[in-house]
């Protein structure tokens, strides 16, 4: 964790549910001069706080690889990073790593989590950093309305002149 801001280029902006569900999350994960990989959360539609602070993902890695071996990885784990800070934040951060597939939540253990391989987060930012990859979310394309079939047009036709 670092006690000022870090000099960012914001890689990529999204989206996911909170860990519990209950509302949906915003995130951003940038990049350092150096190519150090950040994350943060930047908006909640529930009630809960949070603390909108930049952190190194290596950080984060590194607080959950210090947790107890062989048990399920939790938010915990990270307040730490977030010393004074909102209580909500590190579990939400553990939502966001959640969708970008550096973490998978354990079947039966709500809170629980365990590491996934990093390499393809790592390759995704790599892309992202060299300018390779894309940095919005994909405009979504209007419906297609079907044309109304005849049979469903003469149908109505009919319906219509016997009222």
């Amino acid at each position: 964790m670092t006690e000022t801001e870090p000099d960012l280029k914001v890689l990529k902006t999204s989206s996911c549910k909170s860990i519990t569900g209950k509302s949906s999350l915003t995130y951003q994960v940038g990049a350092t001069p150096d190519d150090d990989i950040y994350i943060r959360i930047t908006k909640n539609t529930g009630a809960g706080q949070f603390s909108d602070e930049w952190i190194k993902v290596e950080d984060i890695q590194k607080a959950l690889a210090e947790g107890h071996k062989g048990e399920p990885l939790t938010s915990f784990l990270l307040q730490t990073l977030f010393k004074g800070r909102s209580v909500n934040t590190p579990a939400f951060i553990m939502a966001a790593l959640t969708q970008e597939k550096l973490l998978c939540a354990l079947k039966g253990k709500k809170r629980g989590h365990e590491f996934l391989d990093p390499e393809g987060f790592d390759s995704r930012m790599q892309k992202l950093v060299s300018g390779k990859g894309t940095t919005s979310r994909a405009k979504k394309k209007a419906p297609v309305r079907k044309a109304p079939s005849k049979k469903r047009a003469v149908a109505r036709k009919k319906a219509a002149k016997t009222t």
